[in-house]
């Protein structure tokens, strides 16, 4: 949730290409964070790079992948690995190939899960941005989608107790955030979530319970987006810093949660991260 950066996989045999593509995609930038350009000349050295960086979700969002490399069709054979033995749905796959008949577009759309195919010689710079940004905005939204629906389904199986849905709640806005030293993951993450009156500090950096009880104060003021006809509020301030609002009613206690990212989070991932915390506290409310 809290990344400073995108990392973009371009996998490629050809020195050149993988040149071109660096320097094309050097200033790169989605929702005002920069893109990480890596790169891998085979099959084996890309593998790596997923295998390599084990998190709760992929961080790699975008791959380039070239057909032809070490085999014919070992470009497709990655594409199959990262689909079906890793199971990775988030990362965005765009299979371009410079021997189109090699690997006929329509053979490789019907039978491998990528997200687009395009050959060499159409991948002008123009249409490298496009598909790059694009790429990102999708993964963010697989990535946030799969997240929630995974700490959902923890807090269900967590509901007949206050004290394991507490103990799940934590874990799932840590996961959620991700590891302050994980790959691509915010390297300072503030965040604070209060439950009612007690306080429930989750990985939690430079941000005491004073504090944020004093943030949760100023922003309650401002004006921000209407979550539902309950009350429940959502407002963001210039530098990125977010308060999500339960209100108070007869069937559910009323958490918070305060916290702060490295960009411009588009609102349908803060529908998503406020369906969470609406579901704790519902549970919360019914456990005992």
């Amino acid at each position: 949730m809290f990344f400073k950066q995108w990392q973009i996989l371009v996998v490629d045999d050809e020195p050149d290409m993988l040149s071109i593509s660096r320097l094309a995609m050097k200033n790169y930038e989605v929702y005002g964070l920069p893109v990480k350009i890596l790169t891998a000349a085979s099959k084996a050295a890309a593998i790596e790079f997923f295998e390599t960086k084990p998190t709760l979700m992929p961080t790699i969002a975008v791959a380039f992948i070239d057909v032809v490399m070490e085999t014919d069709e070992a470009g497709l054979e990655l594409c199959q690995y990262i689909r079906e033995e890793l199971n990775n749905k988030a990362t965005q796959i765009f299979v371009r190939t410079g021997q189109p008949g090699i690997a006929p577009e329509r053979k490789v759309i019907d039978r491998y899960d990528i997200n687009g195919y395009f050959a060499k010689v159409e991948m002008t710079e123009n249409k490298l941005y496009s598909l790059t940004k694009s790429g990102v905005r999708q993964f963010l939204w697989n990535w946030q989608a799969m997240a929630v629906l995974l700490s959902i389904n923890a807090l269900m199986t967590n509901a007949g107790s206050r004290e394991h849905l507490q103990t799940t709640f934590r874990k799932v806005i840590s996961d959620l955030a991700g590891k302050p030293t994980g790959a691509g993951v915010h390297e300072a993450i503030q965040q604070e979530l209060y439950l009612g009156g007690t306080g429930l500090c989750i990985d939690s950096q430079n941000m005491d319970a004073d504090t944020a009880r004093t943030l949760k104060q100023q922003l309650e003021q401002r004006e921000g987006l209407s979550l539902d006809l309950q009350g429940d509020k959502y407002v963001r301030t210039e530098d990125n810093l977010h308060l999500i609002t339960i209100a108070p009613d007869a069937n559910r206690v009323n958490p918070f949660l305060l916290f702060r990212t490295a960009f411009d989070f588009p609102e349908n991932i803060i529908t998503m991260l406020y369906s969470v915390l609406k579901t704790f506290a519902i549970l919360w409310t019914q456990a005992k």
